[in-house]
Formats: C-alpha cells, structure tokens, sequence
C-alpha cells in the first residue's frame, strides 16, 4: 500500500513546492479566477449554506442563471463538494486550485502506470512534466483550464478500460466521469475531447474489424455507455442550449474576425519548450503571454528524439498516431498562420469558441503519450544514458549558449532592485538571456550526472529543474503582490443575503485601490445589486432597455411616479424578493432583475401576470390598497436534474469506494494466509 501511494505523494509535494507562492498562501491568485470564477463560486457556497440552490445569480449583470457548463455551475460535483464542504473564500480558491493542479498530475500517472504500463520512474516523471507545464503555469487564471488538465487523463483512462474491458461497470464508470469532466471545464475541450473521443474510438474499431468476438462483446456496451452518456449529460445539454441562444455572445464567431483569432500561440513561441522563462517576455499581436508558454520539462525535450528513432525502428502504429496528433494539435494552436483552425469550423461546436492556443494542451498531452509509448519497456538509467539522449544534450547547450550570447547585452538592464519593476516590464530579450542562462547550467550539470553514471541524481535534478521553472513564471502568470489576507479584506464579504438599501446605480461594481487596480464584480461579495459595468466575460445576457439608467431607483420600485406610495422591501433572498406595497393608486412594481425563464410573481398569494418583461425589470400591476409581491425565481426542471446528476456521481463514488475496500481487504488476507 505504502509502495503504490508513494509516487501520488511526490507528485503531491512537487506540486506544492512548485506552486509555493500559491499553496502556502503566500500570494493572491490574480486575473480572471479571481474576477470571475472567484464571485461565482463563493455566490454558490454561499447559497449552499443558506439552504438556496444557487439556480439564480441575482448580483451578477442584474441577474444570470447558473444553469449551463459555459462557466461554473450547479451540475458540476466537484465544485458543489468545495462550496458545501467549505465556506468558500479566498484560501478556498487556494486549496481548490493547488487540488486540480495536483490532480492532474495524479490523474496522468494513473493513466500512464496503471492504465497503459509504462515504467513506473519514467510514468512518474513524465506525470510531473504534464502537470508543470507551460499550460499549467499559463493557464492559472482559468481553473477551467486547469480542471481540463486533471480530467482528460481520467476520461482517457476510462475509455481504455471500456475498450479493454468491456462490461456494465466500465461503461457506467467512462459515462460518470465524462460527465464530471462535462460540468467541470471549459467548453472547448470538452468539444475537441468529443471529437478525440469519437475518432480515437472509431480507429480501435477499424483496427480490430477482423476480430469478430472482440467487436461483438465491445459494441454493446460502447453503446450502453453512449446512452449512460446522453442520459446524464442531456439535462445540461438542454439548459446550456436555452442559455446560449440568450447570451450576447451566444452565437457562432466569425471566422476571419480578429476577435475569432486571438489568443493564438505565435511559432515563435515555440523556443518556450527548452526556455520556459522566455514566455514571459514574449510579445506579439492580438494574443496573451498566457497563451505563449509550450514548456513540458527538460526530460520530455530530451527524450523526443530518442522518441522518434525508436518509433522508426519499432514501427509501432500507435506511436504514429499519437506523434500525428500532437503535430496537428500543435498546427491548430497557430491559429490563422495556418488554414487548419479555420477548417475545422464545418464541424459543430468549433465556430463557437476562440483562444487556438488552447490545442496545446492536447498538443502537450499527446506529446507526452507519444514518448511515452515509443519508450515502452525502457528503463530510465538506459534511456539517459543512450547515446542519443546525450547527443542532444549537447545540442541544447550549444543553443543555451548561443541565445545567451546573443543577449547577453540585456543583462546590464536588468534592475533586480526593482522587482515590481522587473515583473510588469521584462523585456523579451531580457527574459531569453534569463532562461538560456538557466538552461544552460541545468543541461550542463544534468551531462555531467549521466558521464558519472548517476541516474538517481540526474532525475532529481530533472525534477528540480521543473520546480524551479514553474516557480519563477509564477509572479507574472499565477500570483500578484498581495496576500490572499489582504485580497479577502478588499473584498468585505458580507455573510447571508440582508435586504439592500442602495440604488444599483450608487453600488460600485468595480474597486479601484491605492496602487490603481481594478477588482471586478466586488458587488457580488456584498451582496448589492449592480447596474454599473464590470468585467463579465462571456456571462452576459442580451440586454432589452435601458441597463445604467434603470439602476437609478431602488431594487424594487413604482413605474407610475406617486409620493404617497410606500415599499418595502421584506426579504431579498437571490431567487426571491418579498416587498409589501402600500398604494392610494393602481401601480406598476417593477424588481430590478433581468428576465429569464423561470420568473414567476404572485400578488396577495395569487399568481399574476408580469406586465413588463425586460432586462432589467420585471413589472406586476397591483391596485389600490395594501399588498404583498413575492417574485420567485422557480425552475423545477432544473432542480430535478440537479438533483438525478448528482445522485448518479454519489452512486458511482461509493461504489468506488465499496469496490477499493474490497481490493484491500482481499489482499490483506491473501497476504495474511501466506504466514
């Protein structure tokens, strides 16, 4: 047992020492977790401990329903596990992000020892340069990129049990965890992992079309879990679809568009694969740093071309496949530089999404299974010491050494007594001098190890040589200058849901702070109503009237003007407001919330129909007298399905348990019967 949890447990403290500034909260994630996915998640458990389904998010843009897998939301298991267990704040996002990032590395050597058999040394450090590398460090703003990464190793893992091992448990098992991965990440790796699913299939079909038994027991059950499948991901399917035809970018990008093309990575990022710290200098149009960062360690840069001549030698047809992959993953992530992106429009979901620098993931992934599987039955002293490995070395010192040179000039401009400085403006030539000059000591003193035969020596160093390379990219793509401490007393949580008191025009959506900072939607943590701008993302519903100049009356308000009308507000809970009217007229009371399907509104008890449907407001008429309006945002549809989809996750993880404890308990006793 000990043996087995071993490997788990070094992936587990690589991964805290790489992301240290993060894992030992020292320093605040920054950037879009914490502006749009941190207010999601803490609106969620906040709800949750409230005893509400977070079905409606009345603070965000006026109101927007959770109810889709476009962002986070109720259907997916993991996250409804962070915001019930937890009370979800600042070092929650911490603890949740440093999880998935340790998951990935975990779910990769699943898939790489356990699943397909490689050495366990070289599974291990081949899990530790999927799960630091460049897309990682790049992506730590968008923990859905980073829940991609700990889930596609899972989802592969399990359609190769179904593959291999085709049965009802196998089936159930790739249809749940397909739909963890569905409800957990962003939208358009779920659409390119269909697809990989799809053809990867299709191609073990076509390989094994002569072995007759093999595709009569396989068919079946391929077709059970596709029906697994569409039954538990149909629900989400259906609201995301109702949501999307309501968002202002819901429809399909055009694809000569600059906006359709950006967030591409530039061929000239591809240096970034030896020199990871040049990413963070790198500049060029209408794309992110973020996007640049194509590192997967110095152990799978070396390895590559002892890769390659043993897949000639070999002729091993999965090797092909998989090198294949990873060249078109790798074209698809230019962009425009090649036609290969736009192509891929004429098939559905494609046109929907931008950032081709997202296929290098998958660019990274394939990479990393072709190495892998092109080295099979090979042992790490062998493998560094194939004549190959240190021609190549070699190779990679000669151009550490050249880069080095050639900007060498840019280190007399470097101030390392302006840190912050150094931060927000290095410079690209500064940053390659940096990284060569890393580089070269790191290969350097690695040619040295394996000349002295030291092999234990040499994969430490490789490893270290990762950490290292995460942890310095840190400051300019996962953390800011301020502590997590200090970001939690920007943002004044304000615990349950009191009745607002301020107009939404006079409630701040945005903070600027001393240093000049922007903090988005710092709305949401107090609870307010806004109808000033923020920074959304793609969560914004088309808008019908007037959106600043609604916000100008209180939440809830009469349309006809009348200075004897008295309202007051009773309870205001995100899915239901309370108000009490007392009127010497016939009125309209109008609630500040964008319109959505599932509004209901009753009057003395009795329903009544809305006289005003827009975004924002939802007007009842109400006559002379006194009254009580209750408008309810009530979706039953919804909460059934929320309700199945987690019930089917909780079934598969305590049969998942059920079956580990069994596994155990047979081995104790086998091994109890032997003394």
């Amino acid at each position: 047992m000990k043996k087995t949890l071993r490997p788990y447990l070094i992936i587990a403290v690589t991964g805290l020492l790489a992301f240290a500034p993060v894992s030992f909260m020292l320093f605040a994630l920054k950037n879009d977790i914490v502006a749009l996915e941190y207010p999601i998640n803490q609106f969620m458990s906040q709800c949750i401990r409230q005893g509400e389904l977070p079905v409606w998010f009345n603070t965000w843009d006026m109101g927007f329903p959770l109810q889709s897998n476009l962002t986070w939301g109720i259907f997916s298991s993991p996250q409804l596990f962070f915001n019930t267990i937890f009370e979800y704040n600042i070092y929650t996002l911490h603890i949740e992000f440093i999880f998935f990032v340790l998951l990935s590395g975990w779910s990769m050597y699943y898939l790489l020892q356990r699943k397909l058999g490689r050495d366990e040394h070289l599974s291990l450090l081949f899990a530790l340069c999927y799960m630091l590398s460049g897309f990682m460090i790049g992506s730590t703003q968008w923990l859905l990129y980073i829940t991609a990464a700990a889930f596609v190793p899972l989802m592969a893992a399990a359609l190769l049990s179904l593959l291999r091992q085709p049965g009802l448990k196998t089936a159930f098992q790739a249809a749940v965890i397909y739909l963890l991965m569905f409800t957990s990440v962003y939208a358009a790796f779920n659409i390119i992992s269909t697809y990989c699913i799809l053809f990867f299939v299709g191609l073990w079909i076509w390989q094994n079309r002569k072995e007759r038994t093999v595709l009569k027991r396989l068919i079946p059950f391929l077709i059970l879990t596709v029906l697994f499948t569409t039954l538990l991901c149909f629900p989400v399917i259906y609201f995301t679809m109702e949501l999307l035809g309501q968002l202002d970018r819901g429809t399909a990008l055009a694809s000569g568009s600059s906006f359709f093309n950006s967030n591409y990575l530039h061929p000239g990022a591809i240096s970034s694969m030896l020199f990871p710290f040049s990413s963070t200098g790198m500049r060029y149009p209408n794309t992110e740093g973020t996007m640049l960062n194509t590192y997967c360690g110095l152990f799978t840069f070396i390895m590559l071309p002892v890769a390659v001549f043993q897949m000639f030698r070999g002729k091993k047809r999965v090797s092909y496949i998989l090198l294949a992959t990873a060249l078109i993953m790798l074209l698809l992530s230019f962009g425009n530089f090649t036609p290969l992106r736009e192509a891929l429009n004429i098939l559905p979901g494609f046109s929907y999404f931008r950032n081709p620098a997202i296929f290098r993931y998958f660019f990274i992934f394939a990479l990393i299974l072709f190495i892998s599987s092109s080295l099979d039955g090979k042992k790490m002293e062998d493998l560094l010491s194939d004549i190959r490995t240190k021609y190549t070395i070699l190779l990679a010192l000669l151009v550490s050494l050249i880069i080095g040179f050639l900007h060498a000039g840019s280190f007399s401009n470097i101030n390392f007594n302006a840190i912050a400085a150094l931060l927000k403006g290095i410079s690209p030539s500064q940053s390659l001098f940096v990284a060569a000059l890393f580089q070269f000591l790191m290969l350097g003193l690695l040619y040295l190890l394996i000349r002295q035969n030291k092999w234990k020596m040499a994969a430490s160093l490789l490893v270290a040589e990762l950490v290292i390379n995460t942890l310095v990219c840190t400051p300019y793509f996962s953390v800011s200058r301020y502590s997590p401490s200090a970001v939690s007393k920007i943002m004044a949580v304000q615990q349950g849901f009191p009745v607002q008191t301020n107009s939404p025009a006079a409630v701040a959506a945005t903070y600027t702070d001393p240093n000049g900072n922007l903090w988005h939607n710092i709305n949401v943590y107090r609870k307010e109503i806004s109808s000033n701008e923020s920074y959304k993302g793609p969560l914004v519903l088309k808008k019908e009237g007037k959106f600043n100049e609604a916000g100008t009356n209180g939440i809830v308000f009469a349309e006809k003007a009348d200075s004897t009308i008295s309202i007051q507000v009773i309870s205001q809970k995100p899915g239901e407001v309370k108000v009490r009217v007392m009127s010497a007229q016939d009125n309209s009371i109008c609630l500040l919330q964008n319109y959505f399907k599932g509004w209901k509104a009753t009057v003395d008890g009795v329903t009544a129909d809305f006289v005003r449907r827009d975004r924002p407001g939802i007007s009842v008429a109400v006559t002379a007298g006194q009254h009580e309006i209750i408008f309810s945002y009530q979706r039953q549809d919804l909460q059934i399905a929320f309700w199945l989809i987690h019930i089917f996750v909780l079934i598969y993880v305590l049969l998942k348990i059920a079956g580990l404890i069994r596994k155990n308990r047979i081995k104790s006793s086998s091994l109890s019967s032997r003394y």
